[in-house]
């Protein structure tokens, strides 16, 4: 993790989105402590823009300060994983559906081109090649939805998402379920192309329970084997 110079943007923000970015890939995992020292070093920053940075991240939901311990990565229990789920699907699926009727021929054409990028990788084993398919995963979902240019909802929709990103990875690594995924894709971009605004709104919410689904049966037999 280093700090890629953005001349402008302050110094706190700089390592917010380093860190947040982390968290989101699932290099520092959910529960995990953020020794202050340790990642002050690593960053190559001070404490105090460091410690402004994980007051941001706080707030966003990502990281929590624990009592005489120090700052952690969120760690959400399965009742909360299907909380923030819920929420999720209401936003997207309102997005999609205003997304649709705005959306110009260049969002369907940027949806197929992710589409033809996510096939194009195998990722069931090589780490590497499976960092890029959840990477073009988040490209999808985002690209889905921005024709809508709801700013209030994006915001909204952002965080949720990335509280929720580290749990999708673990999903696909613990069921593989990246062949369901890309027809599911395939599917919700053939109602965007075709303007069909109740298909896509039932296609969106079915894609998002699906991977709900799935991730809440693999922890649950994750815990069950320990």
């Amino acid at each position: 993790m280093r700090i890629e110079p953005v001349r402008q943007l302050p110094l706190p923000e700089t390592i917010q989105r380093q860190i947040k970015a982390a968290i989101v890939a699932g290099e520092l995992a959910p529960g995990q402590m953020l020794r202050q020292e340790e990642l002050a070093q690593r960053l190559g920053a001070s404490r105090a823009p460091l410690r402004e940075a994980l007051s941001r991240l706080e707030a966003e939901g990502l990281v929590v300060l624990l009592p005489r311990r120090g700052y952690a990565v969120i760690a959400l229990d399965g009742d909360e994983i299907a909380e923030l789920f819920d929420l999720r699907i209401a936003l997207e699926e309102r997005m999609a559906r205003l997304a649709v009727q705005r959306r110009t021929d260049a969002d369907v054409d940027r949806l197929r081109e992710i589409s033809r990028a996510m096939r194009a990788l195998s990722p069931q084993t090589n780490p590497d090649i499976v960092a890029q398919w959840y990477d073009h995963n988040t490209q999808f979902h985002a690209a889905l939805v921005e024709p809508a240019q709801l700013r209030h909802f994006t915001r909204l929709y952002n965080t949720v998402r990335d509280n929720l990103e580290p749990y999708v990875r673990v999903e696909m690594q613990l069921t593989g379920g990246f062949e369901q995924a890309q027809e599911e894709h395939e599917q919700i971009i053939a109602a965007f192309a075709a303007r069909d605004a109740d298909l896509l709104g039932g296609l969106v919410s079915e894609h998002a329970r699906h991977t709900k689904e799935r991730l809440l049966a693999g922890l649950a037999t994750q815990v069950e084997r320990h």
